[in-house]
This record gives structure tokens, C-alpha cells and sequence, in this order.
């Protein structure tokens, strides 16, 4: 008898938990049992379900292993795993990638939802490509936000983050940086935008601005007051505004854009530029820049984030991989100032 009673409340109890997991499925699975002879014959769903598989193992470790000036070997390793996976050549068309693009910003949705303490505090968000959150407790200012005109990033996710920012400034006139869905999104909820010239250059409700020299401006919105330096910078032939932005807490952010000029120009009125503005606490710089020690030099910021990994509107050769960043940093320029490496959807608090 004991058998029988023993398998009926193993099923008595157990029967409401699956029931319950059927219910629930984690939609960041591979849908079904795979074996590889389904695959033959079929290369890139093989590609889709790895990426599945990689991206969602990766999640799972960066959630582990935070954004940190010390880059541990799990975190390096998962982000080795999104470089693999984002250099298959159609990677932006891959579900499972902009599964995980959504997953990741959700995440800063969500933290954007809870309160930030502390008066002096700044939270640092790493989006798509160089879009940047400078999140202050009272105010939140976007750089370069971009998602590809809602293929990466769906216009409902963008307009939940766009809702959570008080000024948006864009650095150049790239589609990697500029986006026309965000554009409409920040017209539509009353959010100030700040741009070059050359940016939406037929639209008067964005703020058009470039000087001939570093010039700064204020800037008032209803969070509070800005400081901003605007560094009349190139991306070659293009205008590429240099952003630096005092924030109401005393903290200074700077966004470089895609500063490079061929003729290397811009770098003699760049020549320590530091001493003509206030102290920069962080740096958003671009991975690739070629002069790259040149520039932290001239910025002398306390903190670099790195920006511009993975771009996927790039060619798999410039779509510049993170661990080549951590090899850069640390074997090539080896720059003293700290830096900090993000993907999609991370923060860093700078203190």
C-alpha cells in the first residue's frame, strides 16, 4: 500500500507546480527539443536558437556581475558571448537579438521607475550604441538616444524611456545616433532637443546649435538648470557637437559623439581643452577613436564609458567587439583613468 499513496501525493503536490511552469513559460527559451538533425539543411535557424541560447546565458551572468571599473573573467566572458553573437552578418534581423535588446531595456525602465537617493548621485545608462542616461535625483538627460527608427527598439519600449528624460541632445547627423520615431516621441511628450545645425535642420521645435569656438550656454527646463559647453567638433565633413553638461548636483558629463576629424584639426583647439571647462567627472568617448589617448589627455575626465561596441548598421568589420575594448584599454593605450565597459541595458553609479 505504501507505494500507491507515496506516487498519489507525489502527484497530488507536484501536479500544481507544472501545471503552473506550462502556464509560465520563459519566453526567453528556444522554443521545443532540438536535436542537430533538425538543423540540417537549416543554418541560420541553427544560429537563431544559439543566439537564443548564448544571449540568455549571458543575461543571466552581467546580472551576476555588474558594470565595474574591474572587469571580472564571468563578465568578460559573457560579454565575448554577445560579441559572438552580434557578429553573425544578420545579426539585427535575429529575433533572439532584439529579444534581448528589449529584455535589457526593460531592465532600465524599471529602474528608472524607482526613485534615486542622494543628492550628489549620478547614475550613468548605457542604451543602444552611444545612446546615454546622465540620471541625476531630480533630473535625467539623454545623449545621442537612438533605435534604429523602432526596428531594434520598438517605439512602445523607446516612448517609456523617452517619458523618463528631461532634455535629449544629439551629438551629429548619423542614423546611428539620430533618430526621427525618438524625435517625434520627445514633440510628443514635451521633451527639449539639442542639435547641430545640420540635425532635423527643417524642424523649429529643435534647438539648433553650433558656435565657432567652445561656447557655453544655460539651459532652462522645468528639473532645474544646465551648464552647458558646446564644443564645435567634426565627424570629417559633418558637425559633431561635443557636449558638456554641468548638472544641478554639481556633477559634469561629457559625450564626445563620433568626434574624428581626418586631418586631425579639431585636435589643436582640442589641446587641453580641460583647462576651458569645468572638471569633467565622466566621459563618454567612442571605442574606435584614433587618437584616443590624445583625447582623454585633452578631456581629463575621473571616469571613461566606453561607447559604440556592436553597432549592427555597421559592417562586421566595424562592429567594433567588446573584448577588442578590454584588449585596447588594457594591453594597448593603457590609459590610467578608470573606465567602465556596458552593454545594452546597464548602469553604473559614479560617486
Amino acid at each position: 500500500m505504501k507505494r500507491p499513496i507515496l506516487f498519489f501525493l507525489s502527484v497530488f503536490f507536484l501536479f500544481p507546480l507544472l501545471s503552473h511552469a506550462q502556464e509560465v513559460p520563459n519566453r526567453h527559451a528556444v522554443p521545443g527539443h532540438r536535436y542537430l538533425k533538425e538543423y540540417w539543411g537549416q543554418p541560420e535557424l541553427y544560429l537563431e536558437h544559439q543566439a537564443w541560447y548564448l544571449l540568455n546565458l549571458a543575461d543571466r551572468a552581467l546580472q551576476a556581475n555588474k558594470p565595474s571599473t574591474k572587469v571580472n573573467l564571468e563578465r568578460e566572458m559573457a560579454l565575448t558571448s554577445i560579441d559572438a553573437v552580434l557578429h553573425e552578418p544578420n545579426a539585427k534581423e535575429n529575433p533572439a537579438v532584439k529579444d534581448f535588446i528589449a529584455r535589457r531595456l526593460q531592465y532600465v525602465i524599471d529602474d528608472l521607475n524607482k526613485p534615486l537617493s542622494g543628492k550628489k548621485s549620478l547614475r550613468v545608462y548605457k542604451l543602444y550604441n552611444c545612446s546615454m542616461l546622465f540620471r541625476t535625483r531630480d533630473m535625467t538627460v539623454a545623449v545621442d538616444l537612438n533605435g534604429r527608427a523602432g526596428r531594434l527598439i520598438p517605439d512602445e519600449i523607446m516612448e517609456q524611456i523617452v517619458s523618463k528624460i528631461d532634455i535629449l541632445f544629439y551629438t551629429h547627423n548619423h542614423k546611428d545616433h539620430i533618430d526621427a520615431n525618438v524625435r517625434d516621441l520627445c514633440h510628443k511628450l514635451g521633451k527639449p532637443i539639442y542639435a547641430t545645425e545640420e540635425i532635423y535642420k527643417d524642424d523649429p521645435n529643435v534647438h539648433h546649435v553650433r558656435f565657432a569656438d567652445v561656447q557655453k550656454i544655460g539651459i532652462d527646463i522645468p528639473a532645474g538648470h544646465l551648464d552647458v559647453h558646446v564644443l564645435p567638433g567634426h565627424q570629417d565633413a559633418l558637425q559633431n557637437n561635443i557636449w558638456v553638461v554641468s548638472l544641478p548636483n554639481g556633477k559634469t558629463v561629457c559625450a564626445t559623439g563620433d568626434q574624428w576629424l581626418s586631418d586631425k584639426s579639431d585636435m589643436v583647439w582640442l589641446k587641453d581643452v580641460y583647462k576651458r571647462l569645468p572638471a569633467i567627472d565622466v566621459l563618454a568617448m567612442d571605442c574606435w577613436i584614433h587618437d584616443y589617448n590624445e583625447h582623454v589627455a585633452d578631456f581629463a575626465p575621473k571616469l571613461i564609458v566606453s561607447q559604440h561596441e556592436n553597432e549592427l548598421g555597421h559592417g562586421i568589420d566595424h562592429r567594433e567587439a567588446y573584448w577588442m575594448t578590454l584588449y585596447k584599454n588594457d594591453n594597448f593605450y593603457k590609459v590610467a583613468v578608470p573606465y567602465v565597459l556596458m552593454t545594452w541595458g546597464e548602469w553604473f553609479d559614479y560617486k
